[in-house]
């Protein structure tokens, strides 16, 4: 009898602890490291709270799929060095062949990333500018930029931009006619003259003349991008199927739009 007792015991313990360890592994979070300056898509509010689109998207979509998620910032060479060296388990981020070799990437974008050709209604230039279907049609008009851009300085300066100090500079500069075009991701612009026109109330009235054509870019997509050891690479097609549903049903768009207008 009492060794009967003792087998199943012994068994009891077995399943146990086979049942609970799936379930530990699971105790900790997906850890995504993302950049601390890079608004509205992500930034660190005071005390390196994580905020922006990126943030608010994974968070709705963990939500969705049951997975607990931690969301951390930090300077982009550190948050890449914390997936680098299995302290965190992914990042968003675009896929490069650098680091596709050791993450995997989801198959649905997080965020797509748009190029439009910003200018001003009554611009003298306006057909010209409407006209744009490749970077060498910008020859003859003044563009303009900010210092830090490497996008542009590595495929605008051979058309001469003049360089403003940063992209709040540079919004200012298009809505006073001061240069006839710029060429700058869609919703970090938006997202640049909504904080604008809070600091300048009725004087931001002057964006309302600022309007934006699509731009001969090509869009960047942001994924997820997995390390391939870690224990949560499984939940890709999950991801994807959660994403794509956020993008079907609207809440991706709603998020965009809470931090653009």
């Amino acid at each position: 009898m009492k060794r009967l007792v003792a087998r199943i015991c012994t068994i009891s313990v077995f399943v146990l602890f086979a049942y609970l360890t799936p379930a530990s592994c699971e105790e900790e979070p997906f850890f995504i490291a993302d950049d601390i300056d890079s608004a509205p898509y992500i930034f660190g509010k005071p005390g390196k709270r994580p905020a922006g689109i990126f943030y608010d998207i994974c968070e709705i979509a963990f939500r969705r799929m049951g997975i607990a998620l931690k969301h951390e910032v930090f300077p982009w060479k550190r948050a890449q060095m914390v997936v680098e060296t299995k302290q965190a388990d992914a990042l968003i981020t675009t896929p490069t062949p650098s680091r596709l070799q050791y993450l995997v990437p989801s198959r649905e974008p997080v965020l797509v990333m748009k190029y439009k050709i910003f200018t001003q209604r009554d611009n003298p230039n306006i057909e010209k500018i409407k006209s744009i279907r490749a970077l060498s049609d910008l020859k003859g008009l003044k563009i303009i930029d900010y210092i830090g851009d490497g996008w542009a300085e590595k495929h605008l300066a051979e058309y001469g931009v003049e360089w403003a100090p940063n992209l709040t500079s540079v919004c200012k500069m298009i809505a006073l006619h001061r240069g006839d075009v710029f060429l700058q991701d869609e919703t970090m612009v938006s997202y640049t003259i909504k904080n604008i026109r809070k600091k300048d109330g009725e004087s931001g009235l002057i964006y309302d003349n600022v309007i934006a054509f699509d731009a001969p870019i090509p869009d960047v997509s942001f994924h997820l991008l997995i390390r391939k050891d870690s224990q949560y690479l499984k939940i890709i097609p999950t991801f994807d199927d959660t994403i794509r549903s956020m993008r079907e049903d609207g809440e991706i768009d709603r998020i965009i739009d809470k931090w653009i207008h």
